[in-house]
């Protein structure tokens, strides 16, 4: 019998797309029952046996964008203003409506290429203007899957309509604070507000994602879920937290930061991923490039970035390369070598390093 390895990448996409299909039919028939919340339905909930859900051999987390947004649940891209939030947020509903293969590098594994996307912040116009800027590669009916909604009244019946009436793979909402109108801090409040929405990614099988806030002090801080505006429950429900981070030194490069992953080995939530941002096209690219968070802190901190930066200097001082300083360091790039001398500079620590004629060695 032939193996997923003896066969053509076509059909290996078909295999994978299909496993995904059934699988997801597989929970959707286990979610088949009203949801809390929505008007005028019966809120009788069937059990699910132990032996059930081990039949169902669900043996991995599908994903939407592998390896870190799920296909489906709940999850929040957060950061301060002016990061590019939501341009990064229509970017990826972009490729997943035109059918593009990734997202900044990573695998999309769509269904249904559909996306709704329900703005708070962006009208009409101001979107129809941004979709012109990030789309222009596209043909206007390229975007059809896109769907845009600019009335929060009535949120959650309203989606549950429109993903009735037509299946999405993701549900964008910007902003969190919009739609929710109620105390950040009132943490079961929150809680109560959201547990709709999680059921209803059950409901329709589809990833649900929140554009949040950070709060205005926390670039002090290394990225964190506890960075979020809002009390923990906001954070508590959803599976899946990145932070977007503008650079210290680079105006153009941005840090995607996974800072909560339920389903994500911990080696993925300890760098960034270092984007660029045109800011003619307000399109990001991945430059591939991996940085620690300690080194993205605003200020000087109670860390041992000044004794990494000590070892790595003596390490240049004897003529090893940035590559081979990075592989002495534990560090996946040479970028962060770079960065780690860019914050030494930046506090003061390299005083008495020698000239930059070593510099070469990059």
């Amino acid at each position: 019998m032939p193996t997923a390895a003896d066969k053509p990448n076509g059909d290996k996409k078909s295999s994978l797309l299909s496993t995904i299909e059934e699988q997801g039919k597989s929970l959707k028939n286990k979610h088949e029952k009203p949801i809390k919340g929505i008007k005028g339905v019966n809120k009788s909930i069937p059990e699910i046996t132990g032996d059930q859900l081990l039949l169902s051999k669900i043996e991995s987390i599908l994903c939407l964008v592998e390896p870190f947004l799920q296909q489906v649940g709940l999850a929040c891209l957060a950061g301060s203003s002016d990061t590019g939030k939501s341009s990064l947020l229509r970017q990826l509903a972009i490729a997943i409506v035109t059918g593009e293969t990734h997202f900044l590098g990573f695998n999309i594994h769509a269904i249904h290429r559909s996306v709704i996307y329900v703005s708070t912040e962006d009208l009409e116009r101001e979107t129809a203007y941004l979709l012109f800027r990030q789309s222009n590669t596209h043909l206007p009916e390229s975007l059809q899957g896109l769907r845009f909604l600019f009335d929060t009244t009535d949120l959650l019946n309203e989606l549950d309509k429109r993903l009735s009436n037509k299946p999405a793979d993701l549900v964008i909402i910007d902003c969190f604070s919009d739609a929710y109108g109620g105390d950040l801090k009132d943490t079961q409040r929150i809680r109560t507000y959201l547990h709709p929405y999680q059921e209803l990614a059950a409901k329709h099988q589809c990833l649900i994602l929140f554009l949040h806030h950070t709060g205005k002090r926390t670039e002090n801080f290394e990225p964190s879920k506890n960075n979020l505006l809002s009390g923990q429950g906001f954070e508590a429900k959803m599976r899946l937290v990145i932070e977007l981070r503008a650079d210290l030194m680079n105006p153009n490069h941005r840090h995607l930061c996974i800072v909560k992953g339920n389903y994500l080995p911990a080696k993925l939530k300890k760098e960034s991923h270092l984007l660029n941002f045109d800011e003619q096209t307000f399109t990001f690219t991945n430059t591939g490039e991996r940085i620690p968070f300690e080194l993205l802190v605003k200020q000087p901190e109670t860390d041992n970035s000044k004794a990494k930066y000590e070892h790595a200097n003596e390490l240049k001082q004897q003529g090893y390369s940035y590559d081979q300083i990075a592989e002495k360091l534990g560090y996946s790039s040479k970028g962060t070598v770079s960065k780690l001398f860019d914050k030494a500079k930046k506090n003061g620590w390299d005083i008495n390093t020698f000239p930059n004629g070593n510099n070469g060695n990059q």
